[in-house]
């Protein structure tokens, strides 16, 4: 049969582990994540660019397939199907069968060895913690502060104190004073927390949401599992924010006609390309699309950017 050009959508998956082999993919656009997933966890094996070939492993030996593909973007493929691979792998010169054999199973020993290591360190992450863990933790516990109470100010609201909060978390936690108060610094920068200078009480939270805390540091634990290749590219940030800016203008509105909220994205971002933008958000499955009626959840929008941003960012603070 003849090649097939297939496409894959982000996340899509091409194959399990476990599946039929049926042959092979040349990777033309994107890129694809290889994994498995073993003692409930998922061990990535690599990333395929364009260039790669896919599913070589099982090729000739037509075991099942030894690991799970997906899209980690929009992917373009070739599909070569195994029966007229097998073919024309027997016209070979029986030394380059044997070698391209050879490597075939040196990568799958590679594999095993790497799974084995992966999930050590793993286990080994899971019994220290990771800066998403105490990132978690120190979540948790600013949202155990705001529902503990608080003191009222002169005109009878609430004031959230976070004079002493690093200093008590440095000591439940367990943690240095300046590991916690760079997370604490990303929780402001990025929105999930605003302080402010007051002049009679000091550092003080303005309106802060214990819910939207507990449930970022739910989010924070996850990325040990999930790791932050399921985050939206940073790209769209911008427009998503944007969005629900656009909506909060228009009283809350979230169904626009997509001409319509073309025009609004560009104008509140100063560039030409409204539509491009929109028809890759809804390509991303950001926004949704019915009728030329395009609908999105600004609350979703913004905590998206919101979590992903932060999240970002303590991965890069190294536990101390």
């Amino acid at each position: 049969m003849k090649p097939e050009t297939l496409t894959f959508a982000p996340m899509q998956i091409i194959f399990n582990e476990g599946d039929a082999t049926n042959g092979i993919y040349h990777v033309q656009e994107g890129q694809i994540e290889i994994y498995r997933v073993r003692e409930n966890t998922e061990v990535v094996l690599g990333t395929l660019n364009p260039g790669d070939v896919l599913g070589t492993i099982t090729l000739f030996s037509k075991e099942p397939r030894t690991a799970s593909a997906r899209a980690i973007t929009g992917t373009t493929a070739i599909f070569y199907q195994s029966e007229g691979l097998s073919e024309a792998f027997k016209t070979l010169p029986g030394w380059c069968q044997a070698v391209m054999k050879d490597a075939i199973g040196r990568l799958k020993h590679v594999n095993e060895l790497l799974v084995t290591t992966k999930l050590s360190e793993k286990n080994l992450i899971r019994n220290i913690g990771t800066s998403h863990h105490h990132c978690a933790q120190l979540s948790y516990l600013l949202a155990a502060l705001i529902r503990k109470g608080t003191i009222m100010n002169d005109s009878n609201e609430p004031i959230f104190l976070t004079n002493d909060f690093l200093t008590q978390a440095e000591n439940i936690l367990m943690k240095k004073y300046s590991y916690l108060e760079s997370m604490y610094k990303a929780f402001v920068d990025c929105g999930l927390v605003k302080e402010i200078n007051d002049k009679k009480y000091g550092k003080i939270l303005v309106k802060p949401n214990a819910a939207l805390l507990e449930e970022y540091a739910v989010f924070s634990i996850n990325i040990f599992k999930k790791g932050t290749t399921v985050f939206v590219s940073k790209k769209f940030h911008p427009w998503m924010s944007t969005l629900a800016r656009i909506s909060r203008k228009n009283n809350n509105q979230n169904t626009f006609k997509r001409e319509e909220i073309a025009l609004l994205l560009q104008s509140e971002l100063g560039r030409q390309d409204g539509e491009v933008m929109i028809a890759d958000m809804i390509l991303n499955h950001i926004l949704e699309e019915k009728n030329n009626q395009v609908t999105f959840i600004p609350n979703k929008l913004q905590k998206t950017v919101v979590f992903e941003s932060l999240s970002r960012i303590i991965k890069d603070i190294k536990p101390v």
